[in-house]
């Protein structure tokens, strides 16, 4: 968190645009969202990586990888802190694509990011999510009373 910004209690607050980014860069684990088939929204949890207006996350094949690149999705980071009374969401908005065989030097330096997934199995599969858009929001419990 920036230090000395906080939210107002008892107030839903926009994010800093900073502070998503900050946000984005000290995480690892999130959700994709996105749309079958159907028409039906699917979310995944994945462990991702966020540097150069791009989240890289590798994926095995299966539904991330058949629905996921040339669309629309969105993801999505959150957060709870017990002690300040602070929750946090940071969304993303972008296109995804399969950045598995890059075609290029910057595509395929993302390959090397620090991306670990924690679920069992391969994933060799690399879908990459450029940043159309990204919004945050914050609050602190109106309840909560900070000890300092």
């Amino acid at each position: 968190m920036v230090p000395g910004l906080k939210p107002a209690p008892g107030q839903l607050e926009v994010m800093p645009d900073g502070e998503c980014v900050q946000r984005l860069r000290s995480n690892h684990i999130g959700r994709i969202a996105l749309v079958d088939r159907d028409v039906r929204p699917l979310i995944f949890p994945v462990n991702y990586f966020f540097d150069e207006g791009l989240v890289a996350f590798r994926t095995s094949p299966g539904s991330k990888l058949d629905l996921a690149p040339g669309r629309h999705v969105s993801f999505e980071i959150d957060g709870w802190d017990p002690d300040t009374g602070i929750g946090w969401s940071v969304v993303v908005k972008g296109i995804a694509h399969d950045i598995t065989n890059p075609r290029g030097a910057p595509t395929g330096r993302m390959r090397f990011w620090p991306v670990r997934p924690l679920a069992p199995g391969s994933r060799e599969n690399w879908i990459g999510i450029w940043v159309d858009e990204i919004t945050g929001r914050w609050f602190r419990t109106a309840a909560h009373r900070p000890t300092t």
